[in-house]
């Protein structure tokens, strides 16, 4: 007995590594499909902005800067990108005026309907931007209201405000009220507080809100779907027109143009605040 014992033990750890070898190569095997379901479409529409014939497809047949010279020399193209970076920066200015005193006024004071203003505020994130821009288009109507860029701005800061909210009051909620107290008993006054001490704290918290809610604006299509005219088309609203009567490779060298813009703020926003610091 003592021999067959001994000699079934090396069997063991045998079948354990062999079964933490499937367990990594099955898991292997999903990373790579699931980067493969999430990353074929963006390499596809990538891929297909180097064709150089008036058709779409992909593999290109290949390679050429010909739609992304077409694109960055179209009046279309070029005037809808201006107003939605102009729209972008205004949104978020905005957002951020009205978001961060709301959010220090969530997180900092008691006051009887705290959680009716909270939901309030983060009641875009709950109703589908379709009922948003329907709302807001039968408001400007019945105030005989045209479209612009001031409409167009005051809508997207009500799709930004909540992600300028959420991110500000957690970050409010990590700093220790003593700090406040002790600056309070040294003499400083309350926006004195708010303007040099809380605010450069949560500067981490201050670009994350503002890369959200310029991408959020930058992005936007169904909202900006309602609100917009023929002068203040969006670069969104522009390649959805676009799409519906013209099928070049020009659309996937702006849509390839939109990736990079959302990769140059992701990074910028990397370099600005950088990992180790969030998880501080």
């Amino acid at each position: 007995m003592t021999d067959s014992a001994t000699a079934s033990t090396p069997t063991m750890p045998r079948r354990t590594t062999r079964r933490f070898d499937l367990a990594r190569t099955a898991l292997f095997a999903y990373v790579v499909l699931f980067l493969l379901f999430i990353l074929a479409p963006l390499i596809v529409v990538i891929g297909s902005s180097f064709e150089p014939r008036e058709l779409l497809r992909f593999p290109p047949q290949g390679l050429s800067l010909r739609w992304y010279h077409q694109a960055l020399n179209s009046d279309l193209f070029v005037g809808a990108a201006w107003n939605s970076l102009i729209i972008a920066v205004l949104a978020t200015l905005g957002a951020l005026l009205l978001g961060v005193p709301a959010a220090y006024g969530l997180a900092r004071f008691d006051f009887r309907g705290r959680e009716a203003v909270s939901g309030l505020l983060n009641s875009p994130l709950l109703v589908p931007e379709l009922v948003m821009g329907l709302a807001l288009l039968q408001i400007l109507a019945g105030l005989h209201i045209a479209s612009s860029l001031v409409t167009l701005t005051f809508g997207h800061i009500l799709i930004c405000l909540p992600y300028v909210v959420r991110t500000i009051h957690s970050a409010v909620l990590g700093v220790d009220r003593s700090i406040e107290e002790a600056a309070a008993n040294l003499g400083a006054a309350r926006w004195r507080i708010y303007l040099t001490i809380l605010l450069p704290i949560i500067r981490p918290a201050l670009y994350a809100a503002i890369l959200f809610s310029f991408l959020m604006s930058f992005d936007n299509a169904v909202l900006s779907l309602f609100l917009v005219s023929a002068r203040t088309s969006t670069l969104p609203i522009s390649v959805y027109n676009y799409v519906q009567y013209s099928l070049d490779p020009a659309i996937a060298a702006v849509s390839t143009l939109l990736m990079a813009v959302s990769v140059v703020a992701l990074f910028t926003a990397s370099r600005l605040v950088p990992l180790d610091r969030i998880k501080q």
